[in-house]
């Protein structure tokens, strides 16, 4: 398995060409120690022929298969990016809303990292934006954290508007985490939708309040809380 396991992250579809059916679908069956299967790791390697190669030979009865941590294939391929693996996987049938150990979503992985195409593939597969991970956060909270504003901005068109203001474990509201980080981009698209600009944190922290130590932010914020501006003075 170990050696069928490397080849497959190294994206070798000979090796598994070379493999009588027997063969290769006795080691689709097995899992690594971390509770991976061959189609994990072909996933990662980011080789669309192999990926389609083992589930043509192998079947797609592994579709949602979970590692140890609970990630299934399609959680792996919308974390490396792989768009095109994405929409192959949710073709056959990859759940969209599996979620892992930390309860997370796809969904939640393609907010992080901005991958605007990759949440479109997803919502349009039925994937969810009101599931919470185990600290409470939303995908908007990963996308504002990370500053994603584009993530945002696709988000936001698919999320009920109370949510934009949900709170995490801690309190914390999207806007918040973006204030905190200085990202400006996020914070000034979601005051502009509505996010609460004083919604205070367990600590008493408001988004104004954290976008302080960043004053051309604070004071975006402002404009927008009061009216003076828009979105659109920011963005033309």
């Amino acid at each position: 398995m170990e050696r069928a396991a490397e080849a497959a992250r190294e994206g070798n579809a000979q090796y598994f060409l070379n493999l009588g059916d027997d063969e290769l679908i006795k080691l689709c069956q097995k899992r690594d120690e971390d509770g991976r299967s061959l189609l994990h790791s072909a996933v990662v390697g980011g080789n669309m022929h192999l990926v389609q190669l083992l589930v043509e030979r192998c079947g797609n009865e592994r579709i949602n298969s979970q590692d140890s941590e609970g990630w299934t294939p399609l959680t792996s391929a919308v974390s490396c990016g792989f768009e095109e693996i994405v929409k192959y996987l949710l073709s056959l049938g990859a759940d969209p809303n599996s979620t892992n150990a930390q309860n997370r979503t796809p969904l939640h992985y393609a907010a992080s990292k901005g991958r605007v195409p990759i949440i479109k593939l997803l919502i349009e597969a039925g994937a969810k934006t009101n599931t919470k991970d185990i600290a409470g956060w939303l995908p908007l909270h990963r996308a504002a954290s990370a500053g994603r504003a584009e993530a945002l901005r696709e988000l936001l068109l698919h999320t009920s508007k109370p949510l934009i203001n949900a709170r995490d474990i801690s309190g914390s509201t999207p806007l918040l985490l973006a204030a905190s980080g200085g990202h400006q981009a996020a914070a000034v698209l979601l005051a502009a939708k509505g996010a609460d600009v004083e919604a205070e944190d367990k600590d008493g922290q408001t988004p104004l309040g954290a976008a302080a130590p960043h004053g051309q932010l604070r004071d975006a914020l402002v404009a927008l809380a009061t009216g003076e501006k828009t979105l659109d003075d920011f963005e033309n």
